[in-house]
């Protein structure tokens, strides 16, 4: 079978961002009244009620899922947590591979930063979540399509007991865990914050497996976030 190198991220940004720190502090500063979209309210419903159904487990949240390669792991090796990929499209959601989902996992189709407002609002708590190999946005005007640029920043953590980013870019892997510095001293509590280079030999995800056969260096961003008091 013919491969194809994945192409390395390139980007005129060489560093953090100027206005990572003035973003993530808007973000802590302010709400958002963007409408939450029916069928992301849909979503959220279908998870509450099998976790509900299911006795309320700890939960893993696989966000932007992509084909789910990464929750069936994740199901398959945590089998006393319940795991809820999302992804907001169904094209990838559809992978054949899904037809027969652990009974643990739930794969839907929904925006992530929404389903994060919803679980905020419904003060549910995921004991890990997990965001794998996200677009980067290399264009340094897009800064606030990146996750940690996000207005959702805030629920993001809101809803995470434990994080972990995997990315190809380090810029965006450095980024992500300034924002987690700076998230200290606005609102959240951590235990630990930490970041790395990432070697594995086990790939959970298409994204993953390409970038080790390309032979790009991998990072990871962990953080361990307490309750509010």
């Amino acid at each position: 079978m013919s491969f194809t190198p994945a192409t390395p991220v390139t980007s005129p940004q060489t560093g953090i961002h100027d206005n990572v720190e003035k973003t993530v502090i808007k973000h802590f500063s302010s709400t958002s009244h963007k409408p939450i979209a029916e069928h992301n309210q849909e979503a959220f419903h279908v998870a509450r009620e099998r976790w509900q159904q299911m006795g309320q487990p700890a939960t893993i949240l696989d966000s932007a899922c992509g084909t789910g390669e990464s929750s069936h792991y994740l199901a398959t090796t945590h089998p006393e947590h319940f795991v809820i990929g999302i992804d907001q499209s169904v094209k990838r959601l559809a992978n054949s591979n899904n037809q027969q989902l652990p009974g643990n996992c739930l794969l839907l189709r929904s925006e992530c930063t929404d389903f994060w407002r919803l679980a905020e609002q419904a003060q549910w708590r995921f004991a890990k979540h997990t965001l794998l190999y996200p677009n980067p946005y290399p264009k340094p005007k897009h800064l606030q399509r990146r996750w940690h640029g996000d207005a959702a920043w805030p629920s993001l953590l809101a809803v995470s007991e434990q994080i972990e980013l995997r990315t190809n870019w380090k810029i965006y892997a450095e980024e992500f865990h300034h924002a987690l510095q700076i998230s200290e001293q606005q609102h959240a509590r951590f235990s630990t914050i930490n970041i790395h280079q990432y070697i594995t030999e086990d790939p959970i995800t298409a994204f993953e497996r390409k970038y080790l056969l390309s032979q790009h260096p991998l990072w990871q961003v962990g953080a361990h976030i307490a309750p509010n008091p």
